[in-house]
């Protein structure tokens, strides 16, 4: 007798008979003890292994329009490589302001490992994964735990590569709006233009950089910050954050590419249809996720975790031009 079969005929959805053969919080307790005896009924054991096969995944911050453009798709492949290990997603949402605790949510609800999106560098969920609990993977983020991953793209040799394709094009007063500075995703893509930087000779000057947050609203209001300051080109640390950025240059009078570059992150699908269409760099969400489950499934067995890099691609449209030839 298997799951499916149980829930047939109890007339059950298989996720509920799953939640209840697991003990989970969020079945009744009269539904639990129907599922149960009925298992013990037919011979099915509720002791089969001692690994829940529950996953949580848990996004904080997930309300700002820039964290679930990313963070929807890298769930998509999340659950694509757990459905063929039959393991069941859960998706929690949370804010910094209100985080959950992870050991009572975990023990709650039977789950066995937690994926973790959204969070900074300052969260409470940050500080709680600093000692040992249930195996996590975190994505753009890290923590010194032996039983935390850590998954994200190439930041720094991407941004990087941005630059030097800024540089080709004679630009020399490079701009870079960054997002959260509590963000190791923006720490990082800072390190990728400060490295561009050196390896162009050119001398870093901190008034060409200026942080905001992942949202279009950041770049609108940064762009008289950078008109003034004559850069002839920006590196965004987003998508959204590069679009915002060139409506506000605008607004000012100024035409992108022909009096300022701009370059962003992410390859959203805006990206490609906006106008002037965007240079930027390609993530690979969905085997950001995919990667993520399977390096989490391993955690929950027992192997050492690690922290894995997945491979980005420049990709160079319109936004991006030769620089203007001073008059």
């Amino acid at each position: 007798m298997t799951i499916k079969e149980i829930a047939a005929a109890l007339g059950l959805s298989v996720s509920t008979v799953s939640k209840a053969l697991n003990n989970a919080s969020d079945v009744s307790a009269a539904t639990r003890s129907r599922v149960q005896n009925y298992a013990r009924t037919v011979g099915f054991s509720l002791h089969r292994s001692n690994v829940s096969k529950r996953i949580c995944v848990l996004f904080e911050n997930m309300d700002s329009h820039s964290n679930s453009q990313v963070g929807y798709p890298v769930l998509t492949g999340f659950q694509r490589a757990a459905n063929a290990y039959h393991y069941e997603v859960v998706i929690e949402h949370c804010t910094d302001k209100n985080p959950p605790n992870l050991k009572k949510l975990c023990n709650e609800n039977n789950f066995s490992g937690l994926m973790i999106l959204g969070t900074k560098l300052n969260s409470a969920i940050i500080k709680e994964l600093e000692t040992p609990g249930v195996p996590a993977m975190l994505m753009d983020s890290y923590v010194n735990n032996p039983r935390v991953s850590c998954i994200g793209s190439d930041n720094i040799n991407s941004v990087a590569a941005i630059v030097e394709h800024l540089v080709k094009l004679g630009h020399r007063k490079i701009g870079f709006l960054g997002g959260d500075k509590e963000s190791i995703v923006t720490r990082e893509r800072f390190s990728g233009y400060l490295i561009g930087l050196i390896d162009a000779d050119i001398e870093f000057r901190s008034d060409y950089v200026r942080y905001g947050n992942y949202t279009e609203a950041c770049g609108l209001s940064a762009a008289e910050y950078f008109a003034e300051k004559k850069v002839t080109a920006v590196v965004c640390a987003s998508d959204l954050i590069a679009i915002g950025l060139i409506g506000g240059l605008r607004s000012l009078g100024l035409s992108v590419p022909e009096d300022v570059s701009v370059s962003g992150f992410d390859n959203l699908d805006i990206a490609r249809y906006f106008t002037p269409s965007l240079t930027t760099v390609k993530q690979d969400f969905i085997a950001l996720g995919e990667n993520a489950f399977t390096i989490l499934r391993q955690a929950i067995k027992g192997h050492k975790t690690k922290r894995v890099t997945i491979f980005t691609e420049p990709v160079f449209r319109d936004s991006t031009a030769p620089v203007k030839k001073e008059e």
